[in-house]
């Protein structure tokens, strides 16, 4: 979606914007995110761009960058690729970041670290791309993406780590079977409702 200052936005599934219907008020541009969005903010260095989350605040000037605030995740991160931000947390922490790093908000702390850029931004690129990461974090992806619950069986591993690519435009059918073929897990699809176990 395009704002009323130019600034274009992406919205990722089960992801919402919320901004005031005079766009620049008190002198700011401000909006609140729910979900993940990825921002080309124009630029307009006398009207702050501010995005808020329910867990942090973030504070640009003109630049790109992706912030992941789902609820049904442990942290928010919000990862740069061009500019530089200002983020900040509840009890007033702040840090900058810079083209290339990522910071990741858990537990009322805010962490910076180099980013995977490329897997940050794989839903607004149409893929998934799994560097490592935990099975559930990967399952909840999907889970948002195809729109569908997902049900683990007591049996269901819990340490596995996945890696690998696909693109999201595949059925949900095929995504499974790319990552049954691990040997850790089965899938079962009824309905819109997919049970895993081992």
């Amino acid at each position: 979606m395009r704002l009323p200052d130019g600034t274009i936005v992406f919205l990722n599934a089960e992801s919402s914007l919320k901004y005031p219907v005079s766009f620049v008020e008190k002198g700011k541009r401000q909006v609140f995110l729910t979900g993940e969005g990825y921002f080309e903010v124009a630029k307009d260095r006398s009207h702050p761009f501010i995005v808020k989350t329910t867990r942090q605040e973030v504070q640009v000037l003109g630049t790109h960058f992706n912030i992941n605030s789902y609820d049904d995740e442990a942290a928010t991160t919000t990862t740069l690729l061009e500019g530089s931000v200002l983020v900040s947390n509840s009890n007033l922490v702040q840090k900058v970041l810079r083209p290339g790093e990522q910071s990741v908000l858990s537990s009322g702390r805010i962490q910076v670290a180099p980013a995977d850029v490329e897997e940050a931004i794989d839903w607004k690129n149409g893929e998934f791309i799994f560097g490592g990461d935990n099975f559930r974090t990967v399952m909840r992806k999907i889970e948002r993406w195809y729109n569908i619950e997902v049900i683990y069986e007591p049996s269901a591993p819990i340490n596995l780590q996945l890696g690998g690519f696909s693109s999201r435009s595949r059925n949900i059918s095929t995504v499974l079977k790319m990552i049954a073929k691990t040997g850790e897990v089965h899938f079962r699809i009824e309905g819109r409702k997919v049970f895993v176990s081992k």
